[in-house]
């Protein structure tokens, strides 16, 4: 079955999910290192690595994976920023985290395209 080529970005929504939906008291109430923004910061981390994850699968499925992967990475940063303000009492969501995430899409895209894409290390993603 095609499903266990996407195991690798499943295991990472996995970890998002997690990350996205922990009660609000269980995160750190000073940010860490003191660095202005970092939960966008994050979420941008978050769905570059789920973007570059979805490159190789749709890839070897032979589906048009430049549009794909964004495609599948941006909506299901628009379905977890949502589900994190209708479903979560202690979490909210804003904007500016769908920014992050959209922007950690966009520049995985450039470093898939530059750095990944048709060299020997494609493997790892």
């Amino acid at each position: 079955m095609k499903v266990k080529f996407f195991w690798k970005p499943l295991l990472w929504l996995a970890f998002i999910c997690y990350g996205l939906f922990m009660p609000a008291q269980k995160l750190p109430s000073k940010p860490f290192l003191s660095i202005p923004h970092f939960d966008k910061m994050v979420h941008f981390s978050m769905f570059f690595i789920f973007c570059l994850l979805l490159f190789r699968p749709f890839k070897k499925l032979d589906f048009k994976y430049y549009l794909f992967a964004p495609l599948t990475a941006i909506f299901f940063g628009a379905v977890l920023e949502w589900a994190q303000r209708t479903i979560s009492v202690t979490r909210s969501s804003d904007i500016h985290d769908f920014l992050a995430n959209a922007t950690g899409i966009f520049v995985a895209i450039l470093f898939y395209y530059l750095f990944v894409s048709e060299r020997k290390w494609e493997i790892l993603f």
